[in-house]
């Protein structure tokens, strides 16, 4: 039986990176504050109709929140938004999630379990992969509602291509009973790296004939995503990692955006996204805290967040319209020119708009 790996590992240094893309400070706290403007259009264009939503400016200690508000570097300590995610779900395939995280409390529906006579977590994946979907203060789309769909064997650490695919239908079927809600389905996972897999691209295009949009990780292994399923499912938004590194000599030290080593690359990729050291909830034992983790598994949460952010302001987007979006507003900045040049930075379209004196 075909077995499908989670692709990610954690780190727990935060001090030195945060020093090193702020200036040479790192953040004090892990809190917010936040200025809220009500009654602002989102800006980002759309052959889709668009609908009023909130302009949000926070201070943030996630440099990846602060890295994909903004078009250039340095950062600035702040993510701003439109939107909170507010009526958009977001149905995240993995090892299950803890639902009494601080950020993610209240916003976690349990729904499809491929193994139900065994312990519901996994592990922290699916929890970080959700906290950056929607995580309270460094999530994407602080108000979005995450569905727990867990296809993963805690005993293996394992998912399998069947439990994928029950999951795509129960989750089509779970769609249809909630008309009313805009929905995203989050793939961080792995399948494998040799060939493609009709299952796995039937699911894809099922979800997508819904009107659901999958976002799915590119991989943590340094070959062209187009081998790697289901990254070559047709359709599917697929992410890689992105980090902030120094370039050159103190003197004439700068800022660029670079891909973070050991992600996938290619012409299949359709943007990156934070994923090198990104701060977000996690758990010790069974408790619940915060880590640095590192992967195209988080890349792709903060993507699917992004996407929550649009299909708020944008409800009757496709997916097609949703995907083409995302490609569109990244190009600004080129993360690996070498071998994903057609590749841009994740970009959500954040600057404020003017407010008319009266």
């Amino acid at each position: 039986m075909r077995r499908v790996s989670l692709p990610t590992h954690v780190l727990r240094t935060a001090a030195a990176v945060a020093a090193t893309l702020l200036g040479g400070c790192a953040p004090a706290t892990r809190g917010v504050t936040a200025n809220v403007h009500t009654g602002v259009v989102a800006s980002a264009a759309s052959a889709a109709a668009s609908v009023t939503t909130e302009y949000v400016e926070a201070q943030t200690v996630s440099l990846a929140l602060d890295r994909i508000d903004q078009q250039s570097l340095p950062l600035d300590r702040t993510y701003r938004h439109f939107g909170t995610g507010s009526g958009i779900t977001v149905y995240v395939f993995d090892g299950g999630i803890l639902d009494t995280h601080p950020e993610l409390v209240g916003r976690v529906r349990r729904g499809f379990n491929a193994f139900p006579g065994e312990e519901h977590l996994c592990n922290a994946h699916g929890t970080a992969v959700a906290g950056a979907v929607a995580g309270t203060t460094l999530g994407v789309a602080p108000a979005a509602e995450i569905v727990d769909v867990k296809m993963v064997e805690c005993r293996r650490l394992r998912g399998t291509i069947d439990a994928i695919v029950q999951g795509a239908h129960w989750v089509i079927a779970d769609h249809a009973r909630h008309p009313e809600h805009r929905a995203i389905a989050n793939w961080s996972f792995i399948a494998d790296t040799a060939a493609t897999i009709p299952a796995l691209d039937s699911a894809v295009t099922a979800l997508i004939d819904a009107g659901i949009p999958v976002v799915v990780s590119a991989g943590n292994i340094e070959m062209n995503a187009c081998r790697i399923a289901p990254a070559n499912s047709p359709g599917a938004i697929v992410v890689g990692a992105s980090r902030v590194r120094r370039m050159g000599s103190d003197s004439t030290a700068r800022l660029v955006d670079a891909r973070t080593p050991g992600t996938a690359f290619g012409p299949c990729l359709d943007v990156f996204a934070p994923g090198d050291s990104v701060l977000l909830p996690s758990i010790e034992g069974r408790l619940a805290t915060t880590q640095l983790w590192t992967g195209t598994s988080m890349s792709a949460g903060y993507v699917s967040g992004a996407i929550a952010l649009y299909l708020e302001a944008h409800p009757t987007a496709t997916p097609a319209e949703v995907a083409g979006h995302i490609r569109a507003a990244s190009r600004a900045t080129v993360v690996d020119p070498t071998r994903s040049a057609s590749t841009g930075l994740l970009y959500i379209g954040s600057e404020k708009p003017a407010i008319a004196s009266r």
